[in-house]
């Protein structure tokens, strides 16, 4: 008898988030991957988010996802005490009611802005959608945990970006918590002559690129050694950093860089200095492990990376100052060999092919 493989049920799915392309925060990118890769596999894929610019459109279908652009403030990031207009939260809300009262198959809650997921789940509980909060990042401040205790009960399900979030969120419920990783699209990606250390991020204050630049002068000044740091990524802090370091000959800024270029910087690298003070778990990481390069990062109480990189033991964590941080530089480079193969080994399991379909099925069934 022949074998059939059988065919995946199209699922009608919305995204609510707050921003898309061209924003290219962690999330942002997370939920256009597993968008796309749904969308070609047959999924009926929609998008609601708010336009930071201004100048998107209302409208538009990218690799197979219909963006639903809900209403236009360019003031809307970066602004207020809580990074974001507030009122503006408000109304991106307000105006989600109408997909609201469509029945999804699933609905795909960012952690942020948090309150779609609360409204919904007070007015719509009643309907036939399978709902998910997607938990990226765990804050322990006092206001934080009143906002986790109502925001972690208003979903059917949480998936969350790491096994120490998860842990953290274990804290509000018990049911229907899973784990989905940051993921990549790239597989066994190839690596050239890899010698140059690595920053890669948003150049912003709670990352602080300026401590990785700091380790490596003090690791070349400290262990006679000739490193060099590429700074890749934009950001609020990249005029001052360039104006500071840019005439050092061990420190090389590249701004925002295309995929092409992140990816040859990777394949040149090796060793991923992170030194955030709140993460989830960067993506960063993640494609730094897939081309076989360590992570040293810094152990600030919310920084979730710190947990990755020692469950995973893929690095080492350091305390937040300039001479631990070169010292663990040195600690992965008297056993580099070790914390390579660890990288090649895991990174199978952080595959976007392996885990997108693995995502939604974990959430219908819960």
């Amino acid at each position: 008898m022949s074998s059939k493989t059988e065919t995946p049920v199209s699922k009608k799915i919305l995204i609510v988030s707050e921003l898309s392309y061209p924003s290219y925060g962690g999330q942002e990118i997370r939920f256009m991957e597993l968008g796309s890769y749904w969308a070609k596999s047959g999924h009926d894929v929609s998008m609601a988010v708010i336009d930071h610019t201004g100048e998107l459109p209302e409208y538009e279908q990218l690799e197979g996802v219909k963006i639903y652009r809900l209403l236009k403030e360019p003031k809307y990031y970066k602004n207020g005490r809580f990074g974001r207009k507030l009122s503006t939260i408000f109304l991106f809300t307000l105006k989600l009611h109408k997909f609201f009262r469509q029945d999804y198959d699933i609905i795909i809650f960012n952690q942020f802005p948090v309150l779609p997921a609360i409204y919904h789940g007070l007015f719509f509980k009643s309907r036939k959608s399978k709902t998910v909060l997607d938990f990226v990042e765990h804050r322990s401040s006092k206001l934080w945990i009143k906002i986790n205790k109502i925001l972690l009960k208003s979903t059917g399900s949480v998936v969350c970006i790491s096994k120490h979030v998860a842990e953290c969120v274990g804290d509000y419920r018990r049911k229907n918590i899973s784990v989905v990783p940051s993921l990549i699209k790239l597989e066994n990606p190839e690596t050239a002559e890899q010698t140059s250390y690595l920053f890669l991020g948003r150049l912003e204050h709670h990352k602080h690129p300026e401590a990785a630049i700091e380790a490596i002068l003090k690791y070349n000044e400290k262990y006679r050694e000739n490193k060099n740091i590429k700074v890749l990524g934009g950001g609020t802090m990249y005029k001052g950093l360039v104006e500071k370091y840019g005439s050092n000959p061990s420190v090389t800024f590249f701004g925002r860089i295309s995929d092409e270029e992140k990816i040859k910087a990777l394949s040149e690298s090796r060793l991923l200095v992170f030194p955030s003070e709140r993460e989830g778990l960067p993506k960063t990481v993640i494609e730094a492990m897939a081309f076989g390069i360590p992570t040293v990062t810094t152990n600030y109480i919310d920084n979730g990376t710190k947990y990755f990189v020692e469950d995973e033991k893929i690095g080492l964590v350091a305390e937040p100052d300039i001479e631990s941080i070169a010292d663990a530089i040195r600690g992965v480079e008297n056993d580099y060999s070790k914390f390579r193969q660890e990288c090649l080994n895991k990174r199978s399991e952080y595959y976007l092919s392996n885990n997108a379909e693995k995502y939604l099925n974990l959430n219908m069934s819960a």
